[in-house]
This record gives structure tokens, C-alpha cells and sequence, in this order.
């Protein structure tokens, strides 16, 4: 009795080859949903970039607007010796000057806002304070609030029609 020397020992050739066709196929299905999320990603990345833009632009835009105002207080300042004559006459300034929304005169001094558009969603919403009569150094104006703001207001949707008054009646068993 001769035994056989080359016996086999494990899967054979149509198991391998299964296994084989299966971890393709993975390699496959991965490399679709790495896919997938990085152009996911680059959406997200290139909108939030733009939204970034747009912020900074707005920015950019209220800090010319606030360097005018700062300058024409300035010139106010030194126009006009009296507390009362330099807060009329800023005032009048504000009241008239372009971008400037809303000014109003109170026991301390002025309040000023104005806003600047980022986007067709959102505002920059800048308000300050123009005091009475600041100080030999002290700046002509202080910046009370710097934000974004959406541009209409938000209604949240309180419908849930989870049971409709129109819906059948149910039909139990007696």
C-alpha cells in the first residue's frame, strides 16, 4: 500500500477564488464610499469657504464704514467745543450719513446701527456708542455689538400631521 505523497490539505481552487472575487468586491464597495464622501467634503469645503468670504467681505465693508464715521466724529470733535454742540452735531451727521440706520440721542449719548448684507440668509448687525463728550485720547466711539444676524425671522413649522381628522376610522375587530 502506497500512500499518496502529494496530498492536499485546505480549500481548493473555486474557494480561493471565491475569497478572492469577495475581497475585490470590498475593495470596491470601500473605494465607492471613500469616493463618495470626499466629494461630499469638497461640496461642504467650497460652501463654507464662500459663506467665509462673504463674512469677511461684509467685514471689510463695515470697517470702511465705521473708519468714515470715525473720521467725520473726529473732525466733529474738534469743530465743536461744547459737549452738547458735538452731540447735536454728530447727531445730524449720523441721521444724514449713508449706511447709517438708526440714530438716537439719550441722557450719555448716541446709539448708532447699521447693518451690511453677507448673504441672501444673513446680515452683519453693528451697533455703537458715540459718548457725550469723550475724553483727551479716548475713542469717539465704542463698539457695543458685531454680529451676524439672519435676515428674516424664523418661523419654525409646528405642523406634524401625525393624525389627521380626515384620516378613516380604524376598523376593530368586535
Amino acid at each position: 500500500m502506497e500512500k499518496n505523497k502529494h496530498a492536499s490539505f485546505g480549500m481548493g481552487v473555486g474557494a480561493t477564488s471565491i475569497l478572492m472575487i469577495f475581497v475585490l468586491l470590498c475593495l470596491v464597495v470601500f473605494a465607492m464610499l471613500s469616493l463618495v464622501n470626499a466629494s461630499a467634503d469638497k461640496k461642504l469645503n467650497d460652501r463654507l469657504a464662500g459663506r467665509t468670504k462673504a463674512y469677511y467681505s461684509a467685514c471689510d465693508k463695515a470697517e470702511i464704514l465705521l473708519e468714515d464715521v470715525d473720521s467725520r466724529l473726529e473732525q466733529l470733535y474738534f469743530e465743536n467745543p461744547g459737549a452738547d454742540d458735538y452731540l447735536a452735531a454728530c447727531l445730524s451727521y449720523l441721521n444724514e450719513a449713508g449706511g447709517v440706520a438708526v440714530a438716537e440721542a439719550d441722557g450719555s449719548g448716541i446709539r448708532f446701527s447699521f447693518s451690511v448684507i453677507i448673504n441672501d440668509e444673513q446680515h452683519l448687525s453693528v451697533v455703537a456708542d458715540v459718548p457725550k463728550r469723550p475724553a483727551a485720547g479716548e475713542p469717539y466711539y465704542t463698539i457695543k455689538a458685531w454680529q451676524t444676524m439672519a435676515r428674516q425671522v424664523w418661523e419654525p413649522d409646528t405642523k406634524l400631521p401625525v393624525m389627521d381628522s380626515e384620516m378613516p376610522e380604524l376598523l376593530l375587530p368586535d
